[in-house]
């Protein structure tokens, strides 16, 4: 795909920025470096890419977002996540669905890396299948109160404000959910404990006991989940370009690895099945890529495919996966390794075969999608 003069400028900004100020990541990096790279992030335009420059954002295009996330992510996977999770992530919530006071109240914030927020969807029956959510929303007054409970929430330690979704009626049905805002420290609403993942991400669960939310925290009811779940179509996006900046680093680091590996008395690089295992994987990285922009460039456009995404999600959760096993392959017992990066590299893509709905979810949607026929999954 053929990017403008534009988005080959933001995208050589972003490489720049990436290779001058950011630390080249081999876990992800909390605690004083997140927020000391969130200030460094927001103070050259990285965070809030998405999002209106009144509220300190950039103003760009989902495409033009993802071309940087992508470069970010080659070097320091850490703001690449964060800068997706402020632009259009979790803060887009906000953006797309919020009142005036909400986002006047919320957003400069996050663009100035002064809050970070957090995605409270998925529950210990209720994963791929996010219709199935239980936790409620009761309306009392001014108030609404949140009984339920959220599992796997990506980076809760870090945030102090959660878009939760929530059934806002008794019906069962998917019109009943919606969303609301919730801060971190209201009565009734806990934080558990941290618990890593497979790549060494924080996630905890959240509890909520009681807890009274005021009514102007409200984001959507009514019929909302289609629009929650278009605005969660940009986080897959930005969890997808995250996904192809970290294997195009483990691809980069590869590279440089097979023309100085010697065995043999030559450059492992001289063998012709090394070289078919190399050109294999740049073909995946080309395709996937492709891919990758042209659902991006649609959501861009407001021309939404509606199998672009998942098309998407598929192909490049599929390819990082190849590629950065092969990678490790490539490296021998270095890329076996702990005390070298391609082995965590790994274990950051397989998130995309799950996060955002698994993999046999999305075939099945497409299959649905292809084939004109409705497949319900239910008993």
């Amino acid at each position: 795909m053929q990017l403008t003069e534009q988005q080959q400028n933001w995208r050589d900004v972003a490489r720049d920025f990436a290779k001058r100020k950011l630390e080249p990541a081999t876990e992800w990096l909390e605690g004083d470096y997140f927020w000391n790279n969130a200030k460094k992030l927001a103070d050259h335009g990285f965070l809030g890419l998405t999002l209106p420059e009144e509220y300190g954002g950039m103003n760009l295009s989902i495409f033009d977002a993802c071309l940087i996330i992508e470069e970010l992510c080659r070097v320091c996977p850490t703001s690449g996540r964060h800068a997706y999770h402020a632009s259009m992530g979790i803060a887009s919530f906000i953006n797309q669905l919020g009142n005036e006071e909400q986002k006047k109240q919320y957003l400069p914030m996050i663009t100035s890396g002064k809050l970070f927020v957090g995605l409270g969807m998925s529950e210990p029956e209720a994963g791929s299948a996010a219709t199935d959510i239980s936790t409620t929303a009761v309306e009392e007054g001014d108030f609404y109160r949140l009984n339920g409970s959220k599992v796997f929430i990506s980076e809760a330690h870090l945030a102090d404000l959660f878009v939760v979704y929530a059934r806002f009626g008794n019906t069962g049905r998917t019109s009943d959910i919606g969303a609301i805002l919730v801060e971190r420290g209201t009565p009734g609403f806990t934080v558990g404990p941290n618990e890593e993942n497979m790549s060494g991400e924080v996630q905890c669960a959240l509890y909520f006991e009681d807890a009274m939310v005021p009514k102007e925290n409200v984001l959507a009811t009514n019929n909302a989940f289609k629009k929650l779940m278009g605005v969660y179509n940009g986080v897959r996006l930005g969890f997808l370009s995250q996904t192809m900046g970290i294997t195009q680093a483990a691809f980069d680091r590869t590279m440089e690895h097979v023309k100085q590996r010697k065995q043999f008395g030559k450059e492992i690089c001289e063998f012709q099945g090394l070289q078919w295992m190399i050109s294999d994987m740049y073909v995946q990285l080309e395709a996937a890529r492709t891919i990758l922009y042209r659902a991006a460039e649609a959501a861009s456009d407001n021309k939404p495919d509606k199998n672009a995404v998942s098309v998407a999600k598929i192909f490049v959760a599929e390819a990082a996966q190849k590629i950065t096993d092969t990678c490790i392959q490539l490296h021998g017992g270095y890329g076996y390794s702990k005390q070298y990066p391609l082995e965590w590299y790994y274990r950051c893509v397989r998130a995309a075969s799950i996060a955002g709905g698994t993999l046999q979810v999305h075939k099945t949607m497409l299959a649905s999608s292809v084939l004109e026929r409705k497949f319900d999954q239910r008993k």
